[in-house]
């Protein structure tokens, strides 16, 4: 199956204007194909395809941005047999939402072309949406421009996993580096190199290939388009990526890479906007950029350089932003829907001079570890559905589960010293729900801990209050009770990594115990190795924390946890598996080998990625912090 992409941004391409597409016969010049009518934009759309790990669940979000409502039909994956399917939303109301999620029998391969169809039911026709991206398992980066050697410790103990590294595969961070440490990389490619990339396995650690930065400036489209073909030849194991920085050429770029990404900075930076003030522009404005982006995007997931610590010099007095101007960019850039965090950037002199801003860093990693998983299968909802004060920006985003409310406190006076916001207290805000969200509990995730929210639901509708919002907020709202236990559980896997020697390397992290079936009272305890690069294994689970399973259940130790989910890429039948959730904020995954013959298993959870072979008839239990 192939796609056409027709990227036209002139006014040509608009609804209501006459199209006329032929096909032409390279052999004879002659139209073997002829296709003609008139462009119509369809109210329902597919905003987001999210591909899990394992690449064999599909999550397909529907919006409704027209006045009828509609019913979801079928929904069809081309060249997949879908297993199973979980709707909800399965009537889509006017300026409403639904999600489904798809499970297929065989799973698709790296880079290979997904395209979805939804059928759906309106006014007494049915009608059909589709859209289209590259597989690759989505990944949700807390990223820096680049590292260092002795930046390494520091900038993990901050919570950043994944940084922008050279474009030579066989250099020490790809093969050592990198599993170490538990760094993902934004690989810069350049065409004079793309010799090595023809010869590399599948690595981990690759999170992308950055095609370039900023291309938007001088780039014509179609030179990054044939850049992205070239790389796509030579390495077709991760997604490609490029950062843009003008949102009037968007619609030009973002279509051509797997991954499109923005950088806009609100504070003490050069700009493409036009500002009010020589040293900063509005906050709000980083988040228009990235709404603009994700609509030229769709139904991509984007990424987006977040301002941190690098010093302009715009602003002497405050040549960084201050925490509170961090905070509200970092909360626009998620409540308008990026699946990544770039922190531009994590530069070490500007630290010792503003520690606050440091702090802040790390502070608000806390909250996007908490919640990377949950805004990977998230969707912003329509702001029609939203009311809030004014001097209030309310997002609301929506998975099968949870609503993620994002707040930022737009009443601040815009100073050359740094801006000064003035509180809004006892703030109330309403939000519409989706048919399937009854939220039995509701916390925020703040960057010095998890609180319970005042809030209530009835027919549908959802009323939040806060004392005080002074800057920016995140709030979630789920349908498990036990939510808030299994943050406060993560949270503290992940408060522990502040204090950790990173240096040790990811593999000791892991504690395994080794039962023979013959032996069944004698454990041995034993190493795990790191994940080869390119290593034929039996077997392949990826772990995933963001959704346990919240009804609680108990391991042999008699200690509570939740039931995490465990998915096979290869399916061996010799093998079983499952994974829990602890208090304390540890995971336990379990594997048995009842074949009479080892078999070798590697694990994925987050950046940690490690192999092991076990013995026939054996049992092995893995225990780590959560990543």
């Amino acid at each position: 199956t192939s796609v056409l992409e027709i990227n036209g941004v002139s006014e040509d391409f608009q609804a209501g204007k006459p199209y006329h597409l032929e096909w032409i016969d390279k052999r004879t010049w002659q139209t073997s194909l002829e296709c003609v009518g008139s462009f119509v934009q369809g109210p329902i759309s597919i905003p987001l395809i999210r591909v899990h790990k394992g690449l064999k669940t599909v999550d397909v979000h529907l919006r409704n941005q027209g006045k009828a409502a509609a019913d979801i039909g079928d929904m069809t994956i081309a060249g997949k047999k879908i297993i199973s399917s979980t709707l909800v939303g399965k009537r889509l109301e006017p300026q409403g939402h639904a999600i489904c999620r798809l499970e297929l029998d065989d799973g698709f391969s790296r880079s290979e072309l997904l395209i979805a169809k939804v059928d759906y039911h309106q006014r007494g026709k049915t009608h059909q949406v589709m859209a289209h991206r590259r597989a690759f398992a989505d990944n949700f980066p807390i990223g820096t421009w680049g590292a260092e050697p002795e930046q390494y410790p520091s900038q993990r103990k901050h919570h950043i996993d994944t940084c922008v590294k050279g474009g030579d595969p066989t250099s020490a961070f790809y093969r050592k580096e990198a599993l170490r440490f538990g760094y993902r990389s934004l690989s810069s490619v350049h065409l004079n190199h793309m010799a090595l990339w023809k010869e590399e396995a599948p690595n981990p650690i690759i999170a992308c290939l950055q095609l370039s930065d900023e291309p938007d400036w001088v780039t014509h489209p179609q030179q990054v388009l044939l850049q992205d073909n070239l790389v796509r030849r030579s390495y077709s194991h991760a997604p490609t990526m490029t950062t843009l920085c003008r949102n009037v050429t968007f619609f030009e770029y973002a279509p051509i890479v797997d991954l499109p990404c923005m950088d806009h900075y609100c504070v003490t930076a050069p700009s493409t906007s036009q500002w009010p003030n020589v040293f900063g522009t509005r906050l709000e404005e980083t988040g228009i950029y990235t709404r603009d982006l994700k609509v030229a995007s769709e139904p991509k997931p984007i990424w987006v350089w977040s301002q941190g610590l690098f010093d302009w010099d715009e602003r002497p007095e405050q040549s960084v932003p201050t925490p509170e101007e961090l905070g509200v960019q970092l909360v626009q850039n998620i409540g308008n829907g990026t699946k990544g965090i770039l922190w531009f950037t994590f530069r070490e002199g500007p630290g010792q001079q503003f520690p606050a801003t440091k702090k802040a860093i790390q502070e608000w990693g806390r909250v996007l570890r908490l919640l990377r998983g949950d805004l990977l299968e998230s969707e912003p909802m329509l702001p029609s559905g939203i009311s809030a004060p004014p001097t209030v920006d309310c997002f609301a985003l929506v998975t099968m589960s949870k609503l993620i409310v994002c707040l930022t406190n737009k009443q601040y006076l815009m100073a050359s010293s740094g801006y000064q916001f003035k509180p809004i207290k006892d703030l109330e805000v309403q939000i519409n729900l989706p048919s399937w969200m009854q939220p039995s509990g509701m916390v925020q995730l703040t960057p010095k801990g998890i609180q319970s929210v005042s809030h209530r639901y009835k027919e549908g509708k959802l009323v939040v209050s806060l004392d005080l919002l002074n800057d920016a907020a995140i709030l979630v709202a789920s349908n498990e009770p036990n939510a808030e236990d299994v943050y406060q559980a993560r949270l503290r896997s992940i408060l522990s990594d502040e204090d950790r020697d990173f240096s040790k390397g990811m593999c000791a992290l892991v504690e395994c115990r080794m039962q023979r079936h013959a032996q069944p009272e004698i454990q041995s305890s034993e190493e795990v190795m790191p994940l080869a690069i390119g290593a034929d294994v039996d077997e392949v689970l990826h772990i995933d924390i963001a959704e346990p399973s919240l009804a609680s259940t108990r391991t042999e130790g008699h200690e509570p946890a939740w039931n995490l989910k465990v998915s096979s890429k290869k399916g061996d039948q010799g093998l079983s598996q499952e994974g829990y959730l602890l208090p304390n904020g540890n995971i336990v995954c379990r594997i048995t080998n009842s074949k009479r013959q080892s078999r070798s298993v590697a694990i994925h959870q987050g950046n940690l990625c490690f192999m092991k072979t076990l013995p026939s008839e054996s049992t092995a239990m893995f225990t780590w912090p959560a990543r």
